[in-house]
């Protein structure tokens, strides 16, 4: 656990950011919304350098967090890598060697190794990392290793996941709709991490490489893993990141986003941006290379986080081991760029600062000269199932006793708070802006319209039906109910047309003596996006530490907090059908005032990609263990009871509560759990 003081530092660090979050007047569009959290998160990055003390207090646990939020805490287990050289091309002054590994059991990471045709002692390696082309045989990132082999280095270039001769996937939520991943904690670029990080595992059992003098460069997609690694692992004493650095504020409000596929992100559990992994490289000689014509990652973004940086290293007192190198082109190398990071590694690996002059050569070698496995891929390479093997899901847990239960329970609901939920507070302030009394109807209901604003900028709404209060109905409506009434609450759903008269399509059949209320969450009624912006939202809100259904649980949170200020409104159960029904499982779960959780036809897993996503929720628990974490509060299904359900069944048996799960053919049928009947 982390020392009081630690926690003290760790808690300044993210004050500027809470700042930066308070509400802004005038957000009155959900892109509004998240530019202003993007902005919180960059600005409040680093903002002050960490003095020496702090620094050192907090390393391990801030690069811990950072390991996280790559789906590597804790670090796989170092399984055998099974190193094997398929060929050695003789090109004179340097070699070649056609290499793969396994950085798990079955997953084969494939890479060249470039070395000096004679080595005399232990030399210094640089790590290559590719970006999205075609891996190590692609011309430029055959020069670029090249070089360093014939010039004192060995240097091992990695294809990519999913290119080369690397198989696997990193367009999940770019192409694939594989918006499991955000739920299963995975990224990507923690797959690229860790196969670099057991690539300089072997670097270091090889005889010819000094692994005190390691580094890592790449551009691209192979600059923000030379990012990530350099932020992971401390084995790499330079760290050179090529066209790949910038800020949430640029990607989020530029939708740069909209140009970059998963692995050039983190799942973003804490809000930190690229100066926060500057302070974890540090001291140690961090080179930023970028290109002023850069689309995607335009200067201000990386010139910032230089800055940021930049007087990090000067409060170590390693102001001469920083330094931002830019040339006047679009994304990619120039010569000027090039001399400047061949000088840098002789600089900070071999002790010579002396400026480097020449460039690398234009030979290029045949591409099936370089092939590892000669164009016969494994057919059971597990690469294809890495996102399911690095971060592992939780295991259901055993159910024997109420005592061990409650301890799993309070343990599992922190979590929960701690990771998957960690921006939604406790208490949500919500400002009231009015409430619209739309008239009744026959059968003695009235319908309403409360408008409050959240505390990230949006203007929601709540539409309500209540049964008439006693003293107000004529003769011959239904009998009127006394105050406080027994209120059903349900998040709209995302293509409702209409949420007229009391919630429209949305709102369950649930009539007097009974009042319902629909929360017109964020991407519903009027705050709906449409195909034009909300593929880009979904990949956008991982990097503010949220999900589009985690802020529509916060909403639905927002719009019970201000329900419950009404006299009228009695002890309240939450409604939830088919893509709504994690919504009110998770309102619950984060209310424990809620009564009680009634579904329709809820998703099974959150494995299936169209199921709502939660930022590592299946880390804690899937879908049917989540909603036992209710006990002992009643649950209630209508229709069918999926067949996942079953297991939240046993366990409420195990636990004696079996009698407060049931099944109703029709929602019509409802009265709250402990109603008579």
């Amino acid at each position: 656990m982390p020392s009081n003081r630690t926690c003290t530092v760790l808690a300044c660090l993210c004050w500027g950011s809470l700042l930066l979050s308070a509400p802004t007047e005038g957000a009155e569009t959900i892109y509004d919304s998240v530019c202003h959290e993007a902005i919180a998160v960059s600005r409040g990055s680093l903002s002050v350098p960490l003095p020496p003390e702090a620094w050192q207090a907090t390393l391990e646990q801030r690069r811990e967090m950072w390991r996280e939020m790559l789906g590597l805490s804790p670090l796989p287990e170092r399984t055998p890598l099974k190193a094997t050289v398929t060929g050695i091309l003789d090109r004179g002054d340097y070699v070649v060697e056609k290499i793969h590994f396994q950085s798990v059991p079955g997953a084969y990471v494939i890479g060249n190794l470039y070395r000096p045709a004679k080595v005399e002692g232990r030399l210094p390696a640089v790590l290559y990392l590719c970006g999205h082309s075609k891996g190590k045989v692609n011309p430029p990132y055959q020069a670029n290793p090249r070089w360093f082999g014939q010039h004192g280095y060995v240097a091992l270039v990695l294809d990519p996941i999913q290119l080369g001769e690397s198989q696997g996937l990193h367009h999940g939520t770019y192409r694939e709709g594989r918006w499991d991943w955000p739920s299963r904690g995975y990224t990507p670029v923690g797959t690229e991490v860790w196969n670099a990080m057991r690539a300089l595992d072997y670097l270091e059992t090889r005889p010819d490489v000094d692994s005190e003098r390691m580094g890592a460069t790449g551009l691209s997609g192979g600059g923000v893993v030379s990012w990530c690694l350099g932020a992971a692992d401390p084995r790499v004493k330079v760290v050179v990141p090529v066209c790949q650095t910038g800020s949430i504020e640029h990607v989020v409000v530029d939708r740069a986003t909209d140009g970059h596929c998963d692995c050039a992100f983190w799942i973003n559990y804490y809000r930190w941006c690229w100066p926060d992994l500057g302070a974890l490289i540090a001291p140690r000689a961090l080179l930023i290379a970028s290109s002023t014509e850069d689309v995607l990652w335009r200067p201000f973004g990386y010139r910032d986080a230089a800055l940021r940086i930049r007087h990090q290293y000067a409060a170590l007192d390693a102001a001469d081991r920083f330094q931002l190198v830019e040339d006047l082109t679009p994304h990619g190398y120039t010569p000027k760029l090039r001399q400047a990071i061949f000088t840098w590694f002789n600089t900070h690996l071999r002790g010579d600062p002396a400026p480097v002059e020449d460039d690398v050569t234009d030979f290029v070698e045949p591409e099936e000269n370089l092939l590892v496995f000669d164009g016969q891929l494994p057919q059971d390479d597990r690469m294809r199932q890495i996102d399911t093997l690095l971060v592992k899901a939780a295991e259901p847990p055993s159910v024997t006793d109420v005592p061990a239960w409650r301890e799993h329970q309070q343990a599992a609901l922190a979590r929960l708070r701690e990771l998957t939920f960690r921006h939604i507070p406790s208490d949500i302030a919500v400002r009231v802006r009015e409430y619209r009394p739309d008239g009744s109807e026959r059968g003695g209901m009235r319908f309403g319209t409360h408008v409050f604003d959240t505390p990230d900028g949006l203007t929601l709404r709540i539409k309500t039906m209540q049964p008439q209060v006693a003293g107000t109905a004529a003769e011959s409506e239904p009998a009127p109910v006394a105050w406080p009434v027994p209120t059903v609450l349900f998040a709209v759903q995302p293509e409702a047309r209409s949420t007229f008269a009391g919630g429209g399509v949305s709102r369950p059949a649930i009539g007097p003596p009974y009042a319902t209320a629909g929360v017109e969450v964020r991407n519903t009624a009027v705050t709906s996006v449409g195909p034009g912006y909300l593929w880009t939202l979904r990949r956008v809100y991982p990097l503010l530490g949220q999900t589009l259904p985690e802020r529509q649980v916060h909403d639905l949170l927002a719009g019970i907090s201000l329900l419950r200020r009404e006299p009228s409104t009695g002890p309240v159960a939450v409604y939830g059908q088919g893509v709504t029904a994690p919504l009110a499982i998770y309102a619950a779960l984060l209310d424990p005032q809620i009564r009680e959780v009634i579904l329709v036809d809820p998703p099974e897993s959150h494995q299936n990609p169209e199921t709502p996503e939660f930022l590592g929720i299946l880390r804690i628990g899937d879908l049917p263990q989540n909603l036992a974490l209710l006990y002992p509060r009643p649950i209630t299904f209508v229709g069918q009871m999926p067949a996942a359900y079953q297991w939240t069944r046993q366990a409420y048996e195990q636990l004696g509560a079996g009698d407060r799960i049931r099944v109703l053919d029709s929602v019509r049928r409802w009265q709250p759990w402990d109603a008579d009947p």
